[in-house]
């Protein structure tokens, strides 16, 4: 086995590894340089807006400063975005909840992000709520950052290839609106990472619940690692994998059971490429030549991203890293309308693709996939772009 870039398949038969021999200054300084990047984003996103951490939480127009939207005083367009949903959960995210949530089962369902946020605030302080939610996603940019360096180092790649991972993956995107996508793409990424790093049982079950709990489809990342572990006969692990599966089969009786309703969203999926399809033709989708032009690069971005997923399956690199790969490309063909909506929809939904070509680029010993999804950085400045745009005019 080389020591500068050790074969996966090798690795998951050493002996298992301890998180923490890699030099910590060569993991944090990566991290660190993450969040500061990500603060700056979302510092520029705020500038026109006074500086007012509220407008991160997409609250409609005409809930700004209603219960439970009372320190809110920015509203966002007619209905708000989903950013206002978890607000709402983050309150008490230990009871039932009716309206303003959409769909309270399936909203409730994606627990771990209100219920940090809920602690970080002191209880779901609701002015504290305003910087609790945001915080979280700057910090799972800067986990993710952490992770990526960890994998780097292992296999013999400079550790700044960490800084890139939340980039590539952009959760800046998602952070621009208290999403709970920068949380579930950490969560992701520290299972996949439990596993090839082969951290303990423990460890891994702790990573696949927290994802599961995240967002629900997490869950198809767990059956890919719970399939490789079953191969390489990890009982402890597959044990663990197992159990985390049923602690959310068992969240979501006790969803189904309180609100009556299963926690699931339909209009998500449909027929393969009727969701990017729909984009197109839609009467609004040729508003103007700007609207035109970033309809065409989004939907180029998630081309590329597709296109490299299915490449990473001709990489030297685990087994469960290209079915993640093509796990993503597959959610990516079979999205609903609902997710195609725009930019902000589609390109952080699918944050299983980009994870999946880093992670085998970087064990693989290549540079030219991470080199082809780096545009994608380019989202996030554009929309601080957008923003300042109005504001200044």
């Amino acid at each position: 086995m080389s020591s500068a870039a050790p074969s996966l398949r090798l690795a998951s038969a050493a002996a298992p590894a301890n998180p923490w021999p890699v030099s910590v200054r060569l993991c944090l300084l990566p991290a660190l340089a993450a969040a500061a990047w990500h603060v700056l984003l979302l510092a520029g996103y705020l500038l026109p807006f006074g500086g007012d951490p509220s407008v991160l939480v997409c609250t409609a127009k005409g809930s700004a400063g209603r219960w439970p939207y009372e320190a809110i005083s920015i509203g966002f367009g007619r209905d708000g975005f989903d950013g206002q949903f978890y607000y709402a959960l983050a309150r008490n995210p230990w009871r039932l909840h009716g309206e303003p949530l959409d769909r309270p089962a399936y909203r409730h369902a994606r627990l771990l992000y209100p219920a940090l946020a809920w602690l970080l605030s002191g209880g779901g302080d609701p002015v504290r709520l305003l910087l609790a939610l945001p915080a979280l996603n700057v910090l799972a940019a800067a986990g993710l950052a952490w992770l990526g360096t960890l994998l780097a180092i292992r296999h013999g790649r400079s550790a700044w290839w960490g800084f890139l991972l939340p980039l590539v993956v952009n959760v800046a995107l998602p952070a621009m609106r208290d999403l709970t996508d920068p949380l579930a793409a950490l969560t992701a990424c520290g299972l996949l990472t439990a596993w090839l790093l082969r951290w303990r049982a423990w460890v891994v079950f702790a990573w696949a619940a927290a994802a599961m709990l995240a967002r629900e489809q997490n869950a198809v990342v767990v059956l890919v690692v719970l399939a490789a572990t079953l191969c390489h006969r990890r009982w402890r692990t597959a044990a663990g994998l197992v159990a985390s599966l049923l602690l959310l089969v068992g969240w979501f009786a006790v969803l189904t059971v309180a609100y009556g309703s299963a926690p699931f969203g339909s209009d998500n999926v449909g027929l393969p490429f009727a969701g990017m399809l729909d984009h197109w033709v839609r009467p609004d989708g040729f508003a103007s030549t700007r609207a035109r032009a970033g309809q065409a690069l989004g939907m180029l971005t998630l081309g590329v991203q597709m296109g490299l997923c299915v490449a990473t399956a001709f990489f030297r690199a685990n087994r469960s890293v290209k079915l993640l790969a093509l796990a993503g490309a597959l959610l990516a063909v079979v999205a609903g309308p609902a997710v195609y909506g725009d930019e902000w929809s589609y390109l952080r939904v699918f944050y299983w693709m980009p994870l999946g070509v880093w992670v085998g680029s970087i064990t693989s010993g290549l540079r030219w996939p991470v080199i082809l999804l780096s545009p994608v950085v380019v989202w996030p400045c554009l929309m601080v772009e957008r923003a300042l745009r109005v504001w200044l005019k």
